[in-house]
């Protein structure tokens, strides 16, 4: 018998969330001690009707055999498209052929050596004036910070100068405005689906704000698109 077994044992109607909110505070060496106890893969099965029924896997032959050799079985579909919705019909959220054209696009911009050039200046840049600054202030007033909020906002930053070649819109810097509604929408995997669509539908709760994120970013790329032209 394995030892997480009893932790997560699949309930009724709760499926494993009860054993996972107990260890939630270490959720990340839990992860690791779960994987490493079912021989690097395991299927997670959340309550009824939440969509957490999951699998994950650090095996290296399956990561291989998904996103490499047999990548057109494992398609996204429409129902993560939906989830996604906010990120469009870009590479993140395209399958079979679609997905090809552009990764085949994407390889040839990022193997340009104008391009690199490019990302190393602007990357540079905002190690200078926003990562090291944050950190300095961190360090001195002795504070916490969640890196993956911090690294999520130096990505947001980069991306955005570099696609539109725009000023830095500083969601890095030491005020830290809130700046991550796009990223809470992974709360769609969590959440009985016909839950966020009344929300949507009716506007309130947190689809409320992704809506507000989505007209703000919207326009952003207008202006971007109308002050090229």
């Amino acid at each position: 018998m394995n030892a997480h077994d009893n932790l997560l044992r699949n309930w009724p109607v709760l499926g494993m969330l009860p054993g996972l909110l107990v260890e939630f505070h270490r959720i990340y060496e839990l992860s690791v001690e779960i994987l490493r106890s079912y021989n690097l893969t395991f299927t997670f099965k959340g309550p009824w009707y939440s969509g957490m029924y999951m699998l994950f896997t650090v095996d290296q032959t399956n990561i291989n055999h998904i996103v490499n050799s047999n990548f057109s079985n494992y398609t996204k579909g429409p129902d993560f498209r939906e989830v996604f919705d906010v990120l469009g019909d870009g590479i993140l959220t395209a399958d079979s052929e679609l997905w090809k054209n552009l990764r085949k696009a994407s390889k040839v911009m990022f193997s340009h050596k104008g391009f690199q050039r490019l990302l190393m200046s602007i990357t540079r840049r905002k190690i200078n004036d926003g990562l090291i600054p944050l950190f300095n202030h961190l360090a001195e007033e002795g504070a916490v910070v969640d890196l993956q909020d911090v690294f999520v906002r130096f990505t947001f930053d980069t991306t955005l100068v570099m696609v539109t070649g725009s000023a830095d819109p500083g969601s890095l810097c030491v005020e830290m405005p809130e700046a991550d509604e796009f990223a809470k929408v992974i709360y769609r995997h969590v959440k009985p689906r016909f839950l966020w669509k009344l929300q949507r539908w009716a506007g309130f709760g947190q689809e409320k704000k992704l809506s507000k994120a989505d007209a703000t970013l919207t326009r952003m790329c207008s202006e971007f698109i109308s002050a090229k032209r």
